[in-house]
């Protein structure tokens, strides 16, 4: 007793050199209840990853936590537990390098402007156009359609099918668009969304070289470019859907080579048949006019004289 009743007073004298009173002191000596805390939640965390296969992320887990415990869970606080412990989620490896996706994030941030600004029409035949990649399902895997679409009549200029929704495809399908217009290739207008492919330096090397200006819509807006969006559920719609049924085609039960010889006579027979074709065929006595909506192309024909 003599011995305990000395050994407080030496802390009660430390305590007061210190300037610390001796409860704080004892108070520290106690287990603290976020030690406690954590040891049950750690219990808590091995056992969920464990009956989840490992899958459940750190904001997952709190959020789980929470509902269990009945009381709040800070994420932070789980991402730290499940990190020193190892019990973090198992993620997929990223398909690229960080200095792939740097270079990605370096080339997005090259904003291009947007000459359309929605307004898909056009009162010069061969002077703004509108391109897109779509996707076709088949037997053997996806194939590609790019197209590129005159908006002075709708006409489908150039188009190309690939195994790849690659840059190569693009390149392809612009040469096929040069071919076609010849001299008159400069200065017209080529639109689309700001996809991967799009984006690439040879893509727009290349249009730069034909002297053709590049327009891109906003990041995730599909409405930047809804006249191709259009398109593309036409061609699908009357090429594939029509001919195969809709569930052979999303099933994939269908050939590429049918799928392919169906979208090339469904575009000679859209431009020769469903589009405005005639629009820049039109005798001298007739001339075109804006509609009253501003969004298309109204032929009116005069008597002739």
């Amino acid at each position: 007793m003599k011995a305990l009743e000395s050994g407080r007073k030496n802390v009660r004298r430390l305590c007061g050199i210190a300037g610390v009173s001796p409860k704080c002191y004892y108070q520290s000596l106690k287990p603290k209840r976020k030690d406690v805390e954590d040891a049950v939640l750690l219990e808590e965390i091995a056992g969920m990853q464990a009956d989840h296969g490992q899958c459940l992320g750190y904001r997952k887990m709190a959020m789980e936590l929470s509902k269990k415990l009945g009381t709040a869970v800070n994420e932070k606080r789980v991402e730290r537990m499940m990190r020193d412990n190892g019990l973090l989620s198992n993620v997929r490896r990223k398909k690229y390098s960080e200095e792939v996706y740097a270079a990605r994030r370096d080339l997005r941030s090259l904003r291009i402007p947007d000459l359309i600004g929605r307004r898909f029409f056009s009162f010069h035949p061969r002077t703004r156009f509108v391109e897109d990649i779509t996707y076709l399902p088949a037997i053997e895997g996806n194939l590609y359609l790019n197209t590129i679409e005159d908006m002075f009549n709708g006409e489908i200029v150039a188009w190309k099918i690939s195994d790849h929704p690659d840059t190569r495809l693009c390149l392809d399908t612009v040469d096929m668009l040069a071919s076609e217009l010849g001299p008159s290739i400069s200065d017209v207008i080529l639109h689309s969304d700001c996809g991967s492919t799009y984006m690439s330096y040879a893509y727009r090397e290349r249009l730069e070289e034909l002297g053709i200006r590049i327009s891109m819509g906003s990041k995730g807006s599909c409405y930047d470019n809804a006249a191709m969006e259009s398109l593309n559920g036409i061609i699908k719609t009357e090429a594939l859907y029509s001919q195969f049924g809709k569930a052979a085609v999303n099933g994939k039960r269908i050939p590429r080579a049918d799928i392919a010889r169906k979208v090339e006579w469904f575009i000679g027979y859209y431009n020769n048949q469903r589009c405005k074709k005639c629009l820049g065929k039109l005798p001298p006595v007739a001339f075109r006019e804006q509609n009253p909506h501003g969004t298309c192309l109204a032929v009116v024909e005069t008597p002739a004289r």
